[in-house]
């Protein structure tokens, strides 16, 4: 039911919330129109209800203080989470990539002594230690790496490194 206008300027007049001139114009047409004064009480009538029982819902499903606390508590903790998440995101793709070298070394020269030498290629590289080894010094962290796996496991293994830390 729209006649002179349309849907959306019919729920806004229902609700309240239209411009005068609108108001104005669907007022003076339901004055002349049967079905439409009819589909207005309607409406006022449901709208009428609906606010009435939401009052009442409102009131009888109100969030004490402490359940609202630890509702919201909980959601920003979910944010949190995720957030850190995305943050790990980076640190995990280098913790894989740091594996992967010790795993290649392993074989060369022993999990103990590849583990060592991945924290003396970091500590001479930017990062200064392995905790701290970054996109932004991987570069500078593998050459150190590739430079002390040539002294430890020569030529051929140090290349493997490399290729390996490039990946």
């Amino acid at each position: 039911m729209t006649h002179l206008f349309s849907e959306e300027e019919w729920n806004d007049y229902i609700e309240g919330r239209i411009d005068d001139e609108t108001r104005d114009r669907i007022e003076a047409h339901i004055i002349g129109c049967l079905s439409c004064w009819e589909f207005h009480e309607r409406m006022a009538t449901a709208t009428r209800a609906l606010v009435v029982c939401g009052a009442g819902m409102r009131v009888a499903f109100a969030l004490q203080d402490r359940r609202l606390n630890a509702g919201l508590r909980a959601v920003f903790a979910k944010i949190n989470e995720a957030e850190a998440a995305k943050l790990d995101q980076p640190l995990r793709a280098i913790q894989q990539r740091l594996d992967a070298l010790a795993a290649v070394m392993a074989p060369m020269c022993g999990s103990q002594t590849a583990t060592k030498a991945l924290r003396a290629a970091a500590q001479v590289s930017p990062a200064c230690s392995l905790e701290l080894v970054s996109e932004d010094n991987w570069t500078p962290f593998l050459t150190s790496l590739k430079t002390i796996a040539d002294v430890m496991c020569g030529e051929t293994g140090a290349r493997l490194v490399w290729e390996r830390g490039q990946s």
